[in-house]
């Protein structure tokens, strides 16, 4: 004999809910992980790999009648133009050459181009008068140069009495860029070549 069995809301059994929230915590938990790991991995390559090694060498083409002011920017990546001289950048023939100094981290970072008419640059031309902008002599300097990259560059320092002088310089086709600094570091003077798109 069957009885009727029924049952109230109150009394019917209601599943466990119990690993809905443990593997939920595990999801955050392997998030959270990943998260640490991929941050720990940046501090990592940008902490232990030379200044040298992470010149950003994907660069726009700087074309031979680009505009002089389109080139030295009143405002390069996230930096102020603080000083300008225009020098003989703005001719239409010959040799083109300007400069222009940029705040950066409340530094003076000093940006220097040249166009060379008569043919590619090379990196020993780009390097030239390297000791007479540093103002320092043949002692205490370092050059390492790239030829071979994908933008030919080259990461050079002078290591005065009471200063340091960094460089970077580099070749866009017949255009000579170097970007200089005394009082800027080296991580702040990479900083700026970096955001710099020629």
């Amino acid at each position: 004999m069957q009885g009727n069995l029924t049952l109230s809301e109150d009394q019917a059994p209601r599943p466990k809910q119990a690993w809905r929230s443990s593997g939920s915590i595990f999801v955050i938990l392997m998030f959270v992980g990943a998260a640490l790991l991929f941050a720990y991995s940046l501090w990592f390559i940008n902490a232990h790999s030379p200044v040298e090694e992470r010149f950003n060498q994907r660069r726009r083409p700087l074309e031979a009648d680009t505009a002089g002011y389109l080139i030295l920017r009143e405002r390069a990546g996230d930096y102020l133009r603080i000083a300008l001289d225009v020098d003989t950048l703005d001719a239409v023939e010959g040799r083109r050459h300007g400069v222009a100094d940029y705040e950066v981290e409340g530094k003076p970072v000093r940006l220097e181009v040249e166009y060379i008419p008569d043919g590619t640059p090379t990196l020993d031309q780009v390097f030239s008068g390297f000791l007479e902008r540093a103002n320092g002599t043949d002692t205490g300097s370092t050059l390492k140069r790239f030829p071979e990259a994908r933008t030919p560059y080259y990461f050079a320092v002078y290591s005065g009495f009471t200063y340091t002088y960094y460089e970077f310089g580099w070749i866009n086709g017949n255009w000579i860029l170097r970007a200089s600094s005394r009082e800027a570091g080296q991580e702040t003077l990479l900083k700026f070549a970096n955001g710099y798109v020629y």
